[in-house]
């Protein structure tokens, strides 16, 4: 064999594991459609940040007789809800599959370890450039930044302000439920009786309206958004009950062979049609949260999560658009969905200037703004969010996956 034909083959053999690392393969333990619910999730917040900046409160963005068009993009915060539900739900599956529900020492090491690989390397190189003054047009406060800095560290964004991506404060939630999870399931799954297990989950899913209940009674007569958000939606102790739903859901899904109920094709129909009904209302029936009242502070979440949760079960359980919800493009787009969410806030700004700098804002109409700047921005959020996957969140989650647990 010449040098020649090694080279080449050495040269193929590289391209061949180039062309590996691109490939997004779902692997063969996924539930196919949850992937689909997650894109459909990142996409209902993409959506809401793309309409906020010419939403003013006063008139409508895309009217349509009485009705705003936009209404949909403007709820699209609800994609966070599913996002919550997800996690609880897939958590928990990933415990009970990997580990059976039991935690000693090696094997809480390991969940530790996986779920900081999975996590924290992109979650840290994004905040540390935006805090770094590394993306365009970003603005970030100089006061007190190393402290700012810090406490987003350590994830505390929930409890106290998220001022240098506003929308890391939902990470600050999702970890400490990662904290809690393995505690509370072997507590939970140490009830033998599944209806004690049930009861439990649906115990603590409850707890959240009612702290919110408890805070909206001392709570100022009239509250702008700024002053729920830090109240009601979002603190952990507020803000669980998708997450408490998704585990409850999760437990559910193990136990369907035990009930039969579940395995019915009109009951998962049924459950994922009267959860959509649900959050195709909310979605579209006007801007929520404009004015906030009792049902925006205490129960709205609440609703959220148990459609969401009717959603996500009767997917896992085959439910639903399967096949829709199946396609790889929408798994595509699920793999990119964390590299998407926190990316896609921090490119508004310098997507806005681009746009600006072609046309007058202060005649052109909102609509027209709108349509000039989505495209960019969605160009903008997938490149940043693609180059963030590759360079940084793929790399971790294979070194995380290189040491088989065992």
């Amino acid at each position: 064999m010449t040098v020649a034909t090694l080279r080449l083959r050495d040269s193929g053999a590289r391209l061949a594991a180039s062309a590996r690392y691109f490939q997004m393969t779902r692997p063969p333990s996924a539930l196919p459609a949850l992937d689909g619910l997650r894109a459909c999730a990142i996409v209902l917040v993409l959506l809401r940040h793309a309409a906020r900046p010419f939403h003013p409160h006063v008139a409508p963005l895309l009217p349509l007789g009485t009705w705003d068009l936009a209404t949909p993009m403007i709820n699209g915060w609800m994609g966070v809800d599913l996002f919550f539900v997800l996690s609880g739900f897939l958590i928990t599956h990933h415990i009970c599959q990997r580990y059976a529900g039991r935690f000693d020492r090696r094997r809480l090491l390991d969940y530790v370890r996986r779920r900081l690989f999975r996590i924290a390397p992109a979650y840290y190189t994004v905040l540390l450039l935006v805090a770094a003054g590394a993306v365009p047009y970003y603005p970030v406060a100089p006061e007190r930044l190393g402290e700012r800095v810090g406490y987003h560290l350590l994830f505390m964004q929930d409890y106290l302000p998220a001022d240098i991506v506003v929308v890391f404060w939902s990470l600050g939630v999702e970890e400490k439920f990662y904290l809690v999870a393995p505690l509370l399931l072997m507590g939970v799954l140490a009830c033998r009786r599944r209806s004690i297990r049930y009861g439990v989950l649906a115990v603590l899913a409850f707890c959240p309206m009612l702290l919110r209940a408890l805070t909206w009674l001392g709570s100022p007569p009239r509250l702008d958004y700024e002053g729920f958000f830090m109240l009601f939606r979002s603190p952990f102790h507020a803000s669980f009950d998708g997450l408490a739903v998704g585990t409850l859901c999760a437990l559910l899904y193990r136990d369907r062979a035990r009930l039969p109920a579940l395995q019915r094709p009109a009951i998962t129909t049924g459950l994922f049609w009267s959860g959509a009904a649900v959050v195709g209302g909310l979605l579209g029936v006007r801007p929520l949260l404009n004015q906030i009242d009792l049902f925006d502070a205490v129960f709205l979440q609440a609703v959220l999560a148990l459609a969401m949760g009717a959603i996500v079960l009767a997917v896992a359980l085959g439910g639903g658009p399967q096949r829709g919800l199946s396609r790889h493009g929408l798994f595509v787009i699920s793999k990119l969905s964390y590299a998407l969410y926190l990316t896609h806030y921090a490119v508004i700004p310098a997507v806005e200037v681009a746009v600006a700098s072609m046309i007058d804002t202060t005649t052109t109409p909102r609509a027209v703004q709108l349509a000039l700047f989505f495209p960019p921005y969605l160009a903008a959020s997938i490149g940043t969010a693609a180059a963030l996957h590759y360079l940084v969140e793929k790399p971790f989650l294979l070194l995380r996956d290189h040491r088989a647990y065992g």
